[in-house]
């Protein structure tokens, strides 16, 4: 049986090498596409050092001919996005439209694009969104995000594409291999912080809330937009809220840690709380498997074997 060719952006980063590690070299020829080095080297994997920016990436597209693009390369920086929008914009709008459009000509059957999901819906305090509801995003990185969503839903609905597009609007994500020295990502910052016994601030009040999935789930959703013909918006998502303050508080009883956070101002940018509904995931037949005790465990033994 042929191997599918499948091109991911962003292979070095977080979901990227989560993704590249559990994908079937069997099964696909896997291209990993990152300006950084990858966190792990895996065997059969062909990585490539280029921006989406990038004049080559017509050429580079026209030369491997994937069947699969995933996109998860992206400036993911809020408080980058409110501080430099420019840049933001290029990245994940212009960089983001480089590479869909370089792809155009060529064979390629679906084109999954990671969006967010946290940042698109804006805010309103105790509801759930789902995917009809309008987006209000409250940050450049949220507007950059939707204005290629909708350059998408263009291209597919004009047939200016026949790829199976797929965009996922994923809830705050984490696991194993998530920068622990990053602004985003509490659950490593904290869990690295603790580990080191340093101390720890928390932006805003500790009552600020989020969705928290695990990202094994995130890959058995995309898992299963690689076996079948599932295209549209979907939220990827726990359904679940949990305060800032709760997980600091669950880190802490895993790890023994004992010393009491500061509270800073909240981070331009950054709202008080989201939850998603994903209800229309779970119609497909997907659903979580990971809880937040079992996620914030794996996550904590990774750090600890990580460091």
């Amino acid at each position: 049986m042929k191997k599918e060719k499948i091109l991911i952006t962003g292979g070095s980063g977080f979901v990227g090498t989560n993704l590249i590690a559990k994908l079937s070299s069997e099964k696909y020829d896997i291209f990993s596409l990152d300006t950084a080095d990858p966190k792990k080297i895996i065997d059969k994997i062909n990585y490539i050092n280029m921006d989406i920016r990038s004049r080559e990436i017509n050429n580079l597209i026209n030369k491997i001919n994937p069947d699969i693009i995933v996109h998860l390369a992206a400036q993911a920086s809020v408080s980058i996005s409110s501080k430099n929008p420019q840049l933001d914009n290029d990245i994940n709008l212009n960089g983001s439209l480089n590479l869909f459009l370089s792809s155009i000509t060529s064979k390629l059957k679906k084109f999954i694009f990671f969006s967010t999901g946290g940042a698109i819906y804006g805010e309103k305090i105790g509801k759930k969104f789902n995917e009809d509801d309008l987006p209000k995003p409250l940050s450049p990185y949220g507007i950059s995000k939707l204005n290629f969503e909708n350059y998408l839903n263009y291209f597919s609905s004009q047939g200016i594409s026949n790829s199976e597009i797929t965009i996922l609007r994923p809830s705050n994500i984490y696991g194993p291999w998530q920068n622990p020295y990053g602004e985003a990502g509490v659950v490593s910052i904290f869990g690295n912080k603790m580990l080191r016994n340093e101390n720890i601030s928390i932006f805003g009040t500790g009552n600020e809330y989020r969705d928290y999935i695990f990202v094994d789930d995130v890959i058995d959703f995309i898992f299963q937009v690689l076996d079948l013909k599932i295209t549209g918006t979907y939220n990827l998502s726990s359904g679940i809220s949990t305060k800032t303050i709760e997980i600091y508080n669950n880190i802490s009883k895993i790890l023994d840690y004992e010393s009491t956070p500061f509270f800073d101002d909240k981070r331009e940018g950054d709202i008080f709380g989201i939850e998603l509904d994903n209800s229309k995931s779970k119609s497909i037949g997907w659903d979580t498997k990971i809880d937040l005790s079992k996620g914030l465990s794996s996550t904590i033994n990774f750090l600890k074997t990580h460091e």
